[in-house]
C-alpha cells in the first residue's frame, strides 16, 4: 500500500530535521510542500532546533530576554557626557603612551580614533563596574535588519541563522601597523602567501625581526558571551633555546565597544607547548608537515550591539625560534 510521506507527523519532521546540518538544508525541504513549509516556518520549530542544538541557556537569552531588556546610557558609559569626557582624557594623554599604548593601537585610538578610545576606556575601567547592572540587549528591528532586512520571517529561525553562522575574519587581508616609523617597508610587513589548507585562500606569516602587529574589526556583533579562536600554525626554525637576554613573547587583544574586553600574553613556553602539542612529526621542520590548531585567545562578553577590535602582537627580538602562520579570527557563541 502506498503512503504519502508528507503527511508524517509534525514530531517526525522536527526529529528528521535534527539530522540536517545545515539551515540551506532545511528551508530546502520546507519548498517540498506547503505542509511542510507551515511546519518549518513555525516558531515552535525553530525554538526547538536552538534549545536542541544549542543549550536551553542560548535558547533563553536569543529568545525570551534579549530582545525586552534594557540598558541605562549611565551603565553604558555611552551618554554624550561620558564622550565629552573622553574626549578630555584622550587629549591629557601623554605622547609616549599615545604613540605605544596597545590599546590604543588595538582600538585604532592611536590615529585619532575617539570611538576606539573611548572603546578601550569603558571595557577596561567602566564596564567591568557595572557588570551586574548590564543586560544583553538588542532592539529587534535592529536585529532583523542585520540578518538580510528580514520583517517578516520568525524571528527565531533569524536567531536559529545568526547561531548558526561562523563570524571570521582572514589575518592576511586585516590592518598591518608599525610601532617604529622608521621601519615601516615590505620587508617588515608579515609575508602573506597563498595556502590551500586555508579557508580565506591566503595566511600571514610572522617570522621576522619585527616591531609590529595585526589589527582588525569585527562589525555590528550582536550582544553575548564570545570564545575567541584564533587558527594558527607553526614552523620550528631552530631548535636551540633562546638567551635570557632574548625575547620571544606575544600578546592578543580583543575589546568590543559596550563589553567586557579580554587579554593573552604568552611566553615561548606556550609556544613550546603548543608547537610539540600540535605537529605528529617534532623532527621534521617543512612547513607541509605543520598542523594547524585552534587556539582559544580569550572570552569577551558584549552588553549592547557592538564594533569588536582585535589586536596580535609577536616579540621575537633578536631571536626567532618559529615561524608563526596565522589563518583566520572567529568570534564563536558560547554559553
Amino acid at each position: 500500500m502506498n503512503c504519502d510521506w508528507t503527511t508524517l507527523p509534525d514530531i517526525i519532521w522536527y526529529s528528521i530535521c535534527e539530522y540536517l546540518p545545515n539551515i540551506t538544508d532545511i528551508i530546502h525541504l520546507s519548498n517540498v510542500n506547503h505542509n511542510l513549509y507551515n511546519i518549518i516556518e513555525e516558531n515552535s520549530f525553530w525554538r526547538h532546533l536552538i534549545r536542541l542544538r544549542y543549550g536551553s541557556i542560548l535558547l533563553k537569552r536569543y529568545c525570551d530576554e534579549i530582545f525586552s531588556n534594557k540598558n541605562h546610557c549611565d551603565y553604558l558609559c555611552s551618554s554624550s557626557e561620558h564622550f565629552i569626557e573622553f574626549e578630555k582624557q584622550y587629549l591629557q594623554l601623554p605622547s609616549a603612551i599615545l604613540r605605544n599604548g596597545w590599546n590604543l593601537i588595538v582600538t585604532g585610538a592611536q590615529n585619532g580614533n575617539m570611538k576606539g578610545f573611548a572603546a578601550a576606556k569603558r571595557s577596561k575601567f567602566y564596564l567591568p563596574k557595572y557588570s551586574s547592572q548590564l543586560k544583553m540587549a538588542i532592539d529587534e528591528n535592529i536585529f532583523r535588519d542585520l540578518i538580510y532586512h528580514q520583517n517578516q520571517t520568525v524571528l527565531s529561525k533569524l536567531i536559529y541563522y545568526y547561531l548558526s553562522k561562523r563570524i571570521r575574519l582572514s589575518f592576511a587581508y586585516e590592518t598591518y601597523i608599525c610601532f617604529d616609523i622608521t621601519r615601516i617597508n615590505e620587508l617588515c610587513r608579515p609575508k602573506i602567501i597563498n595556502d590551500i589548507t586555508s579557508d580565506f585562500g591566503s595566511i600571514a606569516i610572522f617570522d621576522s625581526r619585527w616591531l609590529a602587529a595585526v589589527r582588525g574589526e569585527f562589525q555590528s556583533i550582536i550582544p553575548g558571551r564570545y570564545a575567541i579562536i584564533c587558527r594558527m600554525k607553526l614552523n620550528l626554525l631552530r631548535c636551540e633555546q633562546p638567551s635570557v637576554e632574548d625575547q620571544f613573547t606575544g600578546e592578543f587583544t580583543c575589546i568590543p565597544d559596550y563589553g567586557i574586553m579580554s587579554s593573552l600574553e604568552w611566553d615561548q613556553e606556550w609556544f613550546d607547548l603548543r608547537y610539540v602539542m600540535n605537529n605528529t612529526n617534532i623532527n621534521e621542520t617543512n612547513q607541509d608537515n605543520c598542523q594547524w590548531f585552534e587556539e582559544q585567545m580569550g572570552i569577551i562578553t558584549i552588553y549592547e550591539l557592538s564594533t569588536v577590535y582585535f589586536g596580535l602582537r609577536i616579540w621575537q627580538i633578536p631571536y626567532r625560534k618559529y615561524k608563526i602562520m596565522c589563518d583566520y579570527i572567529e568570534l564563536k557563541i558560547i554559553e
